[in-house]
């Protein structure tokens, strides 16, 4: 396929599954990534999968420089369609506040992916960003039968709000960075000639492209989530009902950020993902998960673990899942027509890459 396409941050969770949908299809991706290390060992790996595929890895040491990506847009003019993946905060760099963890990459690096596309990518037809559910959730109101999550959500809360409190600090920058993108759109759009999408998952369960994802040791959260399920005994009391939050699949989430490159429907709009949702079957309680959940999931799922995990009470376990944020994400299911995975079959798949690495480590 001759269309190329730029994936920012390429060496993370999403990203890694966006690439390898576009490398599947035969676009040309131009990858960016902040270390030759990271650059070397996504080069080997696609083209060990992909021997026909076209995929150049390009470094960007720190997203918020202003001149991170007008060099990219230099050398290739014709880029089609950016992905714009989280960002990270620049390596290296001492992140003392709250604002240089979270608030600065997550805002400073879109900026500047947006400006530079403005100024330099001119055949620039298509741009979707990552956002978060943390965009959407409104978890003061959690509690009240009548607070519904969906696409046309905004979280209420403030930076002031949250700028001393680390736990919130990551939600308010996900939703001042969403902004950016939807105001800067507006700003601009008499000048510009690409559409927008944003995507907002929330946790984000499933296997990694490659195997080595997880044996580098830097476990993202949903695997070290399974792994405390894994590493349970029968003994183990718990509690293990405490609602923990709202899952998707990473292959799904990777999809929706694919998928407006292609239909031209989703321009304008916010993608949900969640597990269990679809225009056919929709379950608007297979999302919600806690641990409970997953060891009822891992007990019914692989027989080799029988006796090995603790039981658990199941008329109470769903009580306290029914705790959990009501959504609803009819709007992603109508306009991409998709069939979100079903939990247990995300856990299942994540859970067989887990143990196979588990294994080779003892």
């Amino acid at each position: 396929m001759d269309e190329k396409v730029l994936v920012t941050g390429a060496s993370g969770y999403i990203a890694m599954h966006v690439i390898n949908i576009l490398q599947s299809e035969r676009y040309h991706v131009i990858a960016t990534t902040d270390t030759q290390e990271k650059a070397n060992r996504i080069s080997s790996a696609f083209e060990h999968y992909y021997p026909y595929a076209v995929l150049d890895v390009v470094i960007i040491k720190d997203v918020t420089s202003q001149t991170a990506f007008g060099e990219v847009f230099e050398k290739h003019q014709d880029i089609q369609h950016v992905i714009h993946t989280s960002p990270a905060a620049p390596v290296g760099e001492e992140r003392h506040t709250v604002e240089a963890e979270y608030l600065i990459p997550a805002t400073e690096g879109t900026k500047n992916v947006l400006e530079s596309i403005r100024v330099h990518g001119h055949n620039v037809k298509t741009v979707v960003v990552t956002s978060s559910f943390s965009a959407l959730m409104d978890l003061d109101n959690a509690a009240d039968p009548g607070c519904v999550i969906s696409e046309k959500s905004w979280n209420p809360i403030t930076w002031e709000e949250a700028h001393n409190i680390e736990s919130k600090a990551y939600a308010a920058s996900k939703k001042i960075a969403e902004q950016l993108v939807w105001k800067f759109y507006e700003d601009n759009k008499d000048s510009i000639k690409f559409t927008l999408t944003t995507v907002n998952p929330p946790y984000v369960f499933g296997p990694h492209v490659f195997e080595w994802g997880l044996e580098l040791g830097a476990w993202n959260t949903t695997a070290k989530f399974i792994d405390r399920a894994l590493n349970l005994s029968p003994s183990d009391q718990g509690p293990f009902i405490k609602p923990r939050g709202i899952c998707c699949d990473v292959r799904d989430a990777a999809l929706l950020h694919v998928l407006p490159l292609r239909n031209p429907n989703l321009a304008g709009h916010r993608l949900f993902p969640v597990n269990g949702t679809g225009i056919k079957q929709h379950s608007y309680e297979d999302g919600k998960f806690n641990l409970q959940r997953v060891i009822d999931i891992l007990n019914a799922t692989f027989p080799e673990l029988e006796g090995k995990l603790p039981a658990g009470p199941q008329t109470e376990n769903q009580q306290n899942l029914d705790q959990l944020t009501r959504y609803n994400n009819d709007e992603t299911c109508r306009l991409t027509e998709m069939e979100f995975k079903s939990f247990a079959t995300t856990l299942r798949d994540a859970t067989i890459q887990i143990m196979k690495v588990k294994s080779r480590q003892t």
